[in-house]
């Protein structure tokens, strides 16, 4: 759930509440220890509950079935809900299809970190100093696009697709894709810089980012709802801790960008942290 309001003293919860169901925007009213606040059930509903609550802050003698313009509903509206998750998606099926889950290796090479080729058993590429004095900065982002076999872009896309949208529409349009861009180059560059390897690829390191972000962000503001289960967080550790060994490589499940995904996690720690900075400095109520 989100929170999208806090009622000041005096406030009644319950005129409010008929206004949100009269436009069929799912909440639930609940207690704090700084007053009673609305928690919306579906994301996609800020945009109309704001409008309620502007009207009905605006207009309180207007009656409770007036209703404000709705966003659409259905399937469309989930993915404009979230148009950057959405783009993110877009662009991973297109790299999927034109390299074919990465078993065309000639095509893999325009979005890996720097361009290769292979002769006889020999992997030869490009050093990353000589990829940018190219002015082929874009192959910073374009690994994690890449990706190489079906489980492993299921699983990315189903992980962007449940914590991407949740936080995009917690931190804005804007926020998730910045945070999105500094996680997935920062983490494409640890990995190939501690590897010196340029064949990999996956939207991993940003999963971990997403992931470390969820964890920590509830707990420096108690207000914000819980994004990720402990469960779930426990098995990304080990997940994590795993890729480490040669156990997930010897079951057949290749080897992982580790540092791809360390440095993932570690970075969205580190957004979560410069939220709370950000609240801190402006005040805010959470």
């Amino acid at each position: 759930m989100i929170l999208i309001y806090e009622f000041a003293v005096g406030e009644d919860p319950g005129e409010l509440s008929k206004r949100l169901w009269a436009n069929s925007i799912g909440h639930r009213i609940m207690p704090s220890d700084r007053g009673m606040q609305v928690w919306l059930y579906d994301p996609n509903h800020i945009g109309a509950a704001t409008a309620v609550i502007q009207q009905w802050q605006q207009h309180p003698e207007m009656a409770v079935s007036a209703k404000v313009k709705l966003k659409p509903s259905g399937i469309a509206a989930t993915f404009l809900g979230s148009p950057v998750t959405t783009l993110i998606l877009l662009l991973t099926a297109t790299v999927a299809l034109l390299t074919s889950l990465g078993e065309d290796l000639a095509t893999v090479s325009w979005f890996t970190i720097t361009p290769f080729y292979v002769s006889g058993n020999s992997l030869h590429f490009l050093t990353l100093d000589q990829v940018l004095e190219q002015g082929q900065w874009w192959r910073l982002l374009t690994p994690a696009f890449l990706h190489f076999g079906m489980m492993h872009i299921v699983f990315n896309s189903l992980w962007i697709w449940d914590l991407g949208r949740k936080i995009e529409q917690l931190v804005g349009k804007l926020a998730y894709l910045i945070g999105f861009l500094l996680v997935a180059v920062g983490s494409n560059l640890a990995q190939f810089v501690i590897d010196e390897y340029p064949v990999f690829g996956g939207l991993s390191g940003v999963v971990y980012g997403l992931v470390g972000f969820a964890w920590l962000l509830p707990l420096l503001l108690p207000r914000i709802p819980t994004l990720i289960s402990k469960p779930l967080m426990v098995f990304f550790l080990i997940w994590l801790a795993l890729g480490y060994t040669d156990l997930l490589g010897s079951v057949g499940l290749g080897n992982m960008a580790n540092t791809a995904h360390l440095s993932g996690l570690v970075g969205g720690i580190c957004g979560a942290l410069l939220v709370r900075l950000v609240f801190r400095r402006l005040g805010s109520k959470f």
